[in-house]
């Protein structure tokens, strides 16, 4: 079962990658959708400001067939000279105004319209009621336009924004203003939606903390729009909202952009404006592409490729499920009605393969045992059937004894020749010390293994031999061979390695370590052995991660010490080199 199991697996971690790779596209899809939709709204931002500022030019032309309607400029000029109008005055200043603004293009229409004179006094309106002695001179717009300006602002009145335009009103040509005429537009959801066809931007007007107006285009739904009134709480606290009167991207939810900019005007000041807003592209999961996807992105996948490559593996799979699972089985299902039958007294397990080979051995000891607890009685298991054929004759083996011609050939079973025993004595068991002593004990925890000492020898070369400077290793000369031991004889007790040298005892090495420790030169020195010890354990493939430099350089004191007081050294140098496959540390006692 060993290829299914093998398939398996390989499937599963192709569909572990397609998932995967699923996922890691969602993402990369949304983060692309959020940059776009970044980028986008700073454009629609830009364009609803465009608007209003054309909006408001285009207001402004529509106003000059009202300011030069000579009836309108006799009615003003004459209240600009009267202490109060009287309401013939009035009355016809109201007529003219209206016949007037009955000129005015239908897509330029505005909602209230008022003319004042001089003194800012409201002579006659269109579309508002008022008080004879109301006045409108307070507001910058129509200061200006009573001082010869033409001017448009925002104002917020009880609850709604208004665009006003406001334009002088000359009895003669380029003589003093007699008045003005001011236009107001108010901004409600009609206003918003023409806002929406010209730019492509989903928009919604707030003043005082709510939303008064919104428009948003085909597929955009406005109640998203009503989200921007919880995050307007937080715009006081916008550095970019409060200093320049625009906000960066700010994401509502998981997938809503909006960016909020203030009106110019009179409004600013009280806290108007505008949002525009856009959804980000995005999926929740991998299985949303599919709705997302039309009937031309569906088209372009390789959907036969796909399909061939999916029956494919398939087949893989079923080839490798019949050779390991249904062959196996029909042959151990023919076998066993056989046997059931009668037609064999026994399963031969070398026909089966894999688990059912032990099977069948466990069925042939059951029905052994079965037997022999007072069963049916069974005849003696045909060797043939259960081992194949058997020859007649057997060839001669190395270990029997040719018969002569009278000999008979004994009754009894035959006799397997014993196993040889090696004459260096019993094979040790894996694992077991070659010494057939106690079981070696175990690595020490030190991060380095036992360092080597330098013999007495090497040690008087050190210090009278020319190539024994600081900073050159002695040079080893290797062990003479030990003696021929014959079979069976004791091991000598200096053939053992010397424990004790190889791990020197540190009980000396505190007094020692007063006398080096903490030398710049020497621990220069062992930085560099430690360097070159880490490079060569990884060249010999040995972890690192647990040697740091505090744990070496503490194996090299204690070395040093125990050296220094065995020895009567000045100083002890280490040098790297490789034994048996690992990094090791020679320690060389210098006079």
């Amino acid at each position: 079962m060993l290829l299914s199991r093998f398939w398996y697996g390989v499937l599963a971690l192709a569909l572990g990658a397609a998932v995967f790779i699923l996922f890691v596209a969602a993402q990369l899809y949304n983060r692309s959708g959020h940059r776009a939709m970044s980028e986008a709204l700073s454009a629609d931002s830009s364009a609803v400001e465009w608007f209003l500022n054309d909006d408001a030019r285009k207001r402004s032309s529509a106003l000059i067939r009202v300011a030069l309607n000579p009836a309108l400029r006799s009615a003003l000029a004459k209240s600009s000279t009267e202490a109060k109008p009287g309401p013939d005055l009035r009355e016809k200043a109201r007529g003219a105004l209206r016949s007037a603004t009955e000129e005015v293009p239908a897509d330029l229409k505005f909602d209230h319209v008022w003319a004042v004179d001089a003194s800012g006094r409201v002579i006659a309106s269109v579309g508002f009621e008022h008080r004879e002695d109301w006045e409108l001179g307070g507001y910058p717009v129509v200061a200006d336009a009573l001082h010869g300006w033409i001017r448009d602002d925002a104002w917020v009145w009880k609850g709604r924004i208004l665009r006003v335009v406001a334009r002088p009103v000359e009895q003669d040509g380029n003589g003093e203003p007699v008045g003005a005429v001011i236009g107001a537009k108010i901004i409600d959801d009609t206003f918003a939606r023409a806002v929406t066809k010209r730019t492509g931007a989903a928009v919604g007007f707030y003043a005082e903390g709510s939303r008064v107006a919104s428009g948003a285009p085909e597929g955009f739904d406005k109640a998203n729009l009503d989200q921007i009134t919880q995050d307007l709480k937080l715009l006081d606290d916008n550095k970019d909202y409060v200093e320049k009167g625009r906000s960066e991207v700010r994401v509502i939810g998981q997938h809503l952009g909006v960016v909020y900019a203030r009106l110019p005007g009179e409004a600013w000041e009280l806290g108007a404006g505008y949002a525009v807003g856009r959804l980000a592209a995005s999926v929740e999961s991998p299985f949303n592409f599919l709705d997302k996807a039309n009937n031309e992105d569906k088209g372009k996948v390789p959907t036969v490729l796909i399909l061939a490559a999916v029956l494919g593996l398939a087949a893989i799979g079923l080839v490798f499920s019949f050779l390991e699972h249904t062959r196996p089985l029909q042959v151990f299902r023919n076998e066993a009605a056989r046997f059931a039958k009668g037609d064999v007294d026994v399963l031969a397990p070398s026909r089966f393969r894999g688990a059912y080979r032990k099977i069948a051995a466990d069925i042939n000891d059951g029905v052994e045992k079965v037997a022999a607890k007072g069963g049916a009685p069974r005849k003696a298991a045909d060797l043939e059937q259960v081992l194949g054929p058997i020859p007649a004759q057997p060839a001669m083996s190395a270990f029997s004894v040719p018969l002569g011609p009278g000999d008979a050939r004994p009754e009894s079973r035959p006799s397997y020749p014993k196993p040889m025993v090696s004459p260096r004595g019993p094979t040790r068991r894996p694992g077991s010390h070659p010494l057939s002593g106690p079981p070696p004990a175990r690595e020490s925890e030190d991060p380095v293994e036992a360092i080597e000492e330098v013999s007495d020898a090497a040690i008087a070369l050190s210090a009278g031999s020319p190539s024994a400077a600081p900073g050159r290793p002695p040079p080893r000369r290797p062990p003479p061979p030990p003696p021929p031991r014959a079979p069976g004889a004791p091991v000598p007790a200096n053939a053992l390695p010397d424990a004790a040298s190889a791990i020197p005892d540190a009980t000396s090495a505190p007094a020692a370590r007063q006398d080096g420790a903490g030398d710049p030169d020497e621990l220069t020195e062992w930085n560099a052995v430690y360097e070159e010890f880490l490079s060569v354990k990884q060249q010999c493939g040995e972890p690192t991660n647990a040697l740091t430099f505090e744990k070496f350089k503490g194996t090299l004191q204690r070395n040093k010490d125990a050296l220094v007081a065995r020895h009567n050294c000045s100083r002890v140098r280490f040098t790297v080199y490789v034994k048996d496959g690992k990094a090791a540390l020679k320690a060389s006692p210098v006079k």
